[in-house]
């Protein structure tokens, strides 16, 4: 393992959890309906349960991927989450007032994590990334490289999502209004739709 690899690794990072999908589309509107620090555990949640899906991954292969079966149920069944998921953020009161109490809850730390098993895009994502990077082995095995890539990303994805969340609350004092916060999480909840459509067409 070289400081070069570890670089590369942390740019495929936050290329892969910075970008637009399900985890971020969700903590923006959990930012934007309940505010930054209520969104905490879900970033927390959000990171372990990455480390864990990759290192599930590192220890098994891509053996769970090339069932079909297996990639069938996750595939649909995280759909149909994501989707219900979507109807929620769409359909929910968020608060205008950072200091007005919501009827509503985020994800907390335990839902977030096993939020992560649901989410086809860190299953997928997870899995080349370690088929990638993890050949490179340089002294070191190709397990050692997995779990390295696992912490790694792991670790760099709770500032991205951290930054997506902060996003959001910052947005609940630029729409000051329900109304505006309702369209908002709209068109956040049409977002993480069409998050899904690679999925749905894969």
């Amino acid at each position: 393992m070289t400081a070069s690899w570890i670089l590369s690794v942390i740019f495929f990072a936050v290329a892969s959890s910075g970008s637009p999908g399900p985890n971020n589309m969700l903590l923006t509107a959990t930012g934007a309906s309940y505010g930054f620090s209520r969104s905490l555990p879900h970033i927390l949640g959000t990171g372990v349960g990455i480390c864990l899906i990759f290192l599930g991954l590192a220890f098994f292969g891509s053996q769970l991927l090339q069932n079909e079966s297996f990639r069938n149920v996750l595939k649909w069944a995280g759909v149909l989450y994501l989707a219900w998921l979507a109807v929620k953020i769409a359909t929910g009161r968020p608060q205008v007032s950072a200091s007005a109490k919501t009827s509503g809850r985020p994800l907390n730390f335990v839902q977030a994590v096993f939020f992560q098993a649901l989410n086809p895009k860190v299953w997928l994502g997870g899995a080349s990334g370690i088929l990638s990077y993890a050949a490179v082995s340089n002294g070191w095995s190709a397990l050692e490289m997995s779990v390295a890539f696992a912490i790694i990303f792991a670790t760099v994805s709770m500032p991205c999502g951290a930054s997506w969340a902060l996003m959001g609350a910052s947005a609940r004092y630029v729409l000051r209004s329900t109304r505006a916060l309702r369209i908002f999480n709209v068109v956040m909840a049409l977002l993480l739709l069409a998050s899904l459509i690679p999925v749905v067409l894969s």
